[in-house]
């Protein structure tokens, strides 16, 4: 038993309280990580979803690939064209914390893709039920969503348009499809949604402060490797 100290001794300070230093690197590998898993469930739901047909026929190879392909696209999306996983988002744009919040609404968003492109393989004969084609086409908005709100605040004024016409046509068709395109069988919902993917890998406004303002022109964005 330590002896008592004095009767009226320094009162001891409170300790204080900051942030942790984080590895920006290391964090944005092991973000990209885990949409990789999330990615990987929606293929299990696919292949768990074929596994109860009896054979193969044209609907159910048009909608299995058309599924396999969103996921391989938005994986490229996310992991060649941006940052923790996030289309479009530059590196070091965010604070730790406001990059992990998004990716986890982002990831959120691909659970809810997965689970719809699940049932969608399973309803290849039929249109699909309302609520999961309402669920994978705002599966698909939300993701888009997400990559406007990581790259529109933080881009420049004059790269701004060229953000508006890389993300808005992809969330506004995506949106716009959930009421129109009930009645569409699953694959061609499905392959409407690549394409729109798509045209977001082809079509890139290039980084923030890149080229002249005002200059618009189409390339192919180079993938990063940072």
């Amino acid at each position: 038993r330590p002896p008592p100290g004095p009767a009226h001794g320094p009162v001891a300070e409170p300790p204080r309280l900051g942030e942790s230093r984080i590895d920006a690197a290391h964090m944005g590998e092991r973000l990209g990580l885990y949409v990789i898993i999330v990615l990987g469930e929606g293929v299990i739901q696919i292949i768990d979803a074929a596994s109860e047909r009896d054979g193969w026929d044209g609907p159910l190879a048009a909608t299995g690939l058309g599924a396999f392909g969103l996921l391989a696209a938005i994986c490229t999306l996310s992991l060649l064209y941006g940052t923790n996983g996030i289309p479009r988002l530059r590196k070091g744009a965010l604070a730790p914390r406001l990059a992990m919040l998004l990716h986890a609404v982002m990831t959120g968003f691909l659970v809810a893709l997965a689970t719809a492109l699940g049932s969608a393989v399973a309803h290849v004969d039929d249109v699909l039920p309302k609520g999961q084609h309402w669920l994978l086409c705002g599966a698909m908005a939300g993701y888009f969503a997400a990559g406007l709100v990581a790259a529109l605040p933080l881009a420049d004024r004059s790269d701004r348009i060229w953000l508006l016409g890389w993300a808005l046509p992809c969330l506004a068709v995506s949106v716009a499809l959930a009421p129109l395109g009930v009645g569409l069988p699953a694959w061609a919902t499905i392959w409407i949604l690549v394409a729109l993917v798509c045209w977001q890998i082809a079509y890139d406004p290039g980084r923030p402060g890149e080229g002249q303002p005002g200059r618009r022109r189409f390339r192919r964005a180079t993938p990063r490797t940072a």
